[in-house]
């Protein structure tokens, strides 16, 4: 069985897969710098995790939207479709065969007016993806709280979901620890004194927790 979870948003979506004993992490930071420039900082994620064999970083560079109403929704459906089919160009070497499972976060309706209508939008054509390769059967939606309690509790913040899957990392197997080593490690410099965790870790950690929670789910039934 392949298990595949994907905490998709429009600017640093992330898949986590466990195929083969195994534990794949990606992550596409959109953005208006280089890769390059993104790993200077040499106490930051990009720098410290590039390189590493199980982790996939990739970059998308962001566009400027125009001010007038149509062209800017040209550009919009242009640019989701590019997000969503490189992301998707860097989960499909996974799947191979019918036992495979993806499971995405529900949409979190804390979002608000465009934002929510982009991300909607943007979130339907990576489901078209999805249902097309492996079936609907074998898709999965969790309710973004679900995945929270899970982790531990339903209001847990970044931080904590961070923390809690350090201490979930003995029970999930394979070399999942290997990631949450290099976390643990560097906790004190990628989550700021405001509790904010710095991309793309905050994202790789939901992926990691979306695809736990799907093989929780798989197992019991």
């Amino acid at each position: 069985m392949i298990y595949i979870g994907i905490d998709f948003s429009l600017t640093s979506p992330a898949f986590c897969v466990y195929k083969d004993g195994r534990y794949n992490w990606g992550s596409l930071t959109r953005t208006d710098r280089t890769a390059e420039s993104l790993r200077k900082s040499k106490d930051k994620p990009y720098a410290i995790l590039d390189g590493d064999p199980d982790i996939d970083l990739f970059f998308l560079t962001k566009k400027e939207m125009p001010e007038e109403y149509s062209a800017r929704e040209r550009v919009k459906i242009d640019y989701f479709q590019d997000i969503v089919d490189v992301f998707w160009y860097h989960i499909e070497p996974f799947i191979e065969g019918e036992d495979v499972k993806i499971a995405i976060e529900g949409l979190s309706f804390s979002s608000n007016g465009n934002a929510l209508i982009d991300i909607s939008m943007a979130t339907a054509l990576i489901r078209k993806k999805i249902v097309d390769k492996i079936g609907s059967k074998n898709f999965y939606v969790f309710p973004p709280t679900a995945i929270k309690k899970f982790a531990g509790k339903g209001n847990f913040k970044k931080d904590e979901m961070y923390h809690a899957l350090v201490e979930k990392a003995p029970t999930a197997g394979g070399n999942f620890s290997d990631f949450t080593d290099v976390i643990a490690k560097h906790a004190s410099s990628w989550i700021t004194k405001s509790k904010q965790v710095n991309k793309p870790i905050d994202d790789l950690v939901d992926a990691s927790w979306i695809c736990l929670f799907l093989q929780e789910t798989i197992k019991n039934g």
